[in-house]
């Protein structure tokens, strides 16, 4: 397959990571982590296309540039910050008034095509081994 293959499906898996996760508020989307998490915490890593996907390719071609732990990095720091903050909400209860208005918070549109467009990007310079 060529390079431009690799980027495709790495835009697609992020995609579908993207639609599972796009709600209007930050409240609705944490209640769709937390029926994944209540599920087990390993459902919810499964339904991490995109970072499941960055993991095959850094194994598949042996990767470990800049880029590739880069997003490595930015999707685990991603899905442990949604852990944490499930834990918080659902599992300890210890809502704060800060938290509560972050839960109120309205997530814009273009807030969810940051990942479509970025981790393929990472895709990209990792597979062509571009050093900045």
């Amino acid at each position: 397959m060529q390079i431009w293959h690799w980027v495709a499906l790495s835009f697609l898996a992020e995609l579908v990571e993207t639609s599972w996760q796009y709600a209007p508020q930050m409240r609705t989307v944490m209640e769709k982590v937390w029926r994944l998490y209540r599920r087990s915490v390993f459902v919810l890593l499964l339904a991490h296309t995109g970072y499941l996907y960055i993991l095959y390719l850094s194994l598949r071609f042996d990767l470990l540039n800049w880029p590739i732990i880069l997003a490595i990095a930015l999707k685990t720091l991603d899905i442990f910050t949604k852990i944490e903050m499930v834990r918080k909400i659902y599992v300890r209860h210890e809502s704060d008034p800060l938290t509560e208005e972050m839960l109120k918070m309205e997530m814009p549109f273009w807030l969810w095509a940051v990942g479509p467009l970025t981790y393929p990007w990472l895709v990209w310079l990792a597979l062509t081994h571009v050093s900045v």
